[in-house]
């Protein structure tokens, strides 16, 4: 993003206005209110009630039928869960991978190739949408909120309570054309949370930077604050990375999953270690899961060569049916491990 666009967004959030050009004529678009807000929700229930929309379907609904094409069945969402897990994985191998320029690049395919799969499902998924009532209010709440924001060149409001869905709606149908021409990316939402000329006015003065109460900022405000609270937890936390993780936000994002991971482990293993009857000398502990979701917790203690080890221990045991202990993989490795150790000693002792 180049300086002049960095200004032109960091001031236009900040003052919670934008200004749109059409035929000449100059219009101008207002933070809501928090009275906007709030008939905007009464707007929002009110579609939802309607008889007038009958002829929409449900969310429900719109996940039947792509069930029933076979466009999107709930396998499809294990294997976005996969999809995801697969993505975060190599955001934190990126992230590790700071001075190994190679693997960067490598990394960074398969990241891109990640991505557009989870959008391509993500597209499968919420095909029908446009189609659903839910769909519909939420669109009918944007364009009444931004109908009560538009200010004509003096500076007197458009459209009213009253007049909106009545009046022409010529131009808020043109003004909402030019919004979405022109949103702003969430890349671009990060780059500026980062950098000048906004970093200085929020250092300078944090949220007292954007003038209103919280409860009337534009979405555009809230995310800038919410992507700069991000970076200052970063730097302010024990193990700040290094400059060049936050320019680039794969690998920030990589560091934040890192981070996550390990406090998730600390507290799941501080959950464990409050179990009563367990050796301090235990090298192994065994868990009575009661459900699948409570095995999947116990199972993401285990670090990664423990989990090479029990679907080592599974692979054999399904192939054979049953095992007795010493001829479990890892079980074969340590005795072998120790006879070359034990070799090794005598070696040394018969020199």
């Amino acid at each position: 993003m180049d300086e002049g666009r960095k200004n032109f967004l960091a001031y236009q959030i900040a003052s919670g206005l934008k200004f749109i050009a059409l035929e000449g004529i100059r219009y101008k678009i207002v933070p809501p209110s928090k009275e906007v807000r709030l008939l905007a929700e009464h707007i929002y229930q009110e579609t939802l009630h309607s008889l007038r929309f009958d002829n929409l379907i449900t969310k429900e609904k719109a996940a039947l039928f792509l069930r029933g094409i076979g466009k999107w069945r709930p396998s499809d969402d294990e294997s976005m869960k996969k999809l995801e897990k697969h993505l975060e994985d190599k955001k934190v191998d990126l992230y590790r991978a700071l001075y190994h320029s190679e693997r960067q690049d490598r990394l960074r395919r398969t990241i891109v190739m990640a991505k557009k799969s989870i959008n391509n499902a993500l597209y499968r998924k919420h095909s029908l949408d446009y189609m659903t009532l839910d769909y519909h209010a939420n669109t009918t709440k944007k364009k009444f909120i931004t109908a009560m924001c538009l200010r004509d060149g003096d500076n007197d409001p458009i459209y009213t309570e009253q007049t909106f869905g009545k009046a022409d709606s010529t131009i808020l149908e043109n003004v909402l054309t030019a919004l979405d021409a022109d949103i702003i990316t969430i890349d671009e939402f990060r780059e500026l949370a980062r950098s000048d000329p906004w970093r200085t006015m929020w250092n300078l003065g944090k949220e007292s930077c954007i003038s209103s109460s919280p409860l009337e900022w534009t979405d555009d405000q809230k995310t800038l604050v919410t992507f700069a609270k991000m970076y200052d937890n970063a730097y302010q936390s024990m193990e700040c990375p290094p400059d060049d993780v936050f320019e680039e936000d794969d690998m920030f994002d990589g560091w934040l999953i890192d981070q996550r991971r390990k406090r998730e482990k600390e507290q799941k293993q501080k959950q464990v270690d409050t179990m009563k009857n367990i050796p301090d000398s235990a090298q192994e502990v065994f868990v009575f899961a009661p459900t699948r979701e409570d095995a999947d917790k116990v199972y993401d203690l285990n670090d990664q060569d423990s989990r090479v080890k029990i679907q080592q221990r599974q692979r054999l045991i399904e192939k054979k049916g049953a095992v007795e202990a010493q001829d479990l993989p890892d079980t074969q490795m340590e005795l072998r491990n120790q006879q070359i150790q034990e070799y090794k000693e005598k070696l040394r002792k018969g020199r």
